[in-house]
């Protein structure tokens, strides 16, 4: 017992060893991402391994590489499968990084084509009229974060309240309120559907009235955020919608096809602004 005490390192050595500091270890040891081997009951002093000296050293390059604590926690679930595994896993943050670096590029992009006081190139918008419509509706308060989810279910609601019928309209997310990390809507999810459609204890059903609508086309890569603020700001700042402010209908994303079966470069939804008479 004795010499198996001897092996064990303290926070400030394994702190050395790991070019950790003592306060992340904490941290990590608070979330779990890293505990220690042992924590005297008395004391609260925290004692580590030295099998652990790796685990901390990849810890505090993934950390140096800006990955959040929940992708390195998933990196170290994988490890303990196999180096593939964790090697695989770091493959698909590493294209979500891309993914993000482009989105800021485009938005940045945007931005200096404003200050500059120059048409911005990227979105071409356009007007288009919209009949009445009977919707299928789903309305619910999500932060941004918990978009994604929330269309999916809702998409997956619809298809199994239609049963085998077509919608009469594409699938539409109706933004009746900012979705970011502080505010969360209202948020609706809609689809046109056709008369024999009813109302259930999960989707109403309500008639919208015709409208003219601005819009831009948008691609997959345009899709992701933060990219799609560009997309929003271009419709929302164009002369289309400033000649007629005032609608008492919400901003959309009116679907052409869902994210999971378009490339970067494919068409994915308008961005679209309904304007006031």
């Amino acid at each position: 017992m004795a010499a198996r005490e001897a092996e064990l390192l303290s926070i400030g050595q394994i702190a050395a060893r790991t070019r950790l500091t003592p306060k992340a270890l904490r941290i990590y040891d608070r979330t779990g991402l890293m505990r220690p081997a042992t924590v005297d009951r008395w004391s609260g002093y925290r004692r580590y391994s030295q099998e652990q000296v790796p685990t901390g050293r990849l810890v505090g390059l993934l950390r140096g590489a800006d990955l959040s604590l929940s992708e390195i926690r998933s990196v170290l679930s994988e490890l303990a499968a196999g180096a593939e595994g964790a090697s695989a896993r770091l493959e698909v943050v590493l294209d979500g990084i891309e993914r993000d670096h482009q989105g800021r590029r485009l938005l940045i992009r945007h931005v200096q084509s404003i200050l500059r006081k120059e048409a911005d190139s990227m979105f071409e918008i356009k007007t288009r009229a919209v009949p009445a419509r009977r919707l299928m509706s789903i309305q619910r308060r999500r932060h941004g974060d918990q978009t994604d989810a929330f269309a999916a279910e809702a998409r997956a609601a619809f298809r199994a309240h239609l049963g085998g019928l077509e919608p009469t309209g594409p699938f539409t997310l109706i933004f009746h309120g900012p979705v970011n990390d502080h505010d969360d809507g209202p948020l609706e999810a809609a689809q046109g559907g056709p008369p024999e459609i009813g109302p259930t204890d999960l989707i109403g059903i309500r008639t919208e009235a015709a409208h003219i609508e601005a819009y831009t086309t948008i691609t997959r890569r345009e899709w992701a955020y933060p990219a799609i603020l560009a997309a929003y700001d271009a419709v929302a700042c164009s002369p289309e919608v400033a000649q007629h402010p005032g609608s008492s209908l919400s901003c959309r994303e009116v679907y052409l096809a869902e994210p999971g079966s378009v490339g970067g470069e494919d068409p994915i939804c308008d961005v679209s602004f309904p304007l006031g008479d």
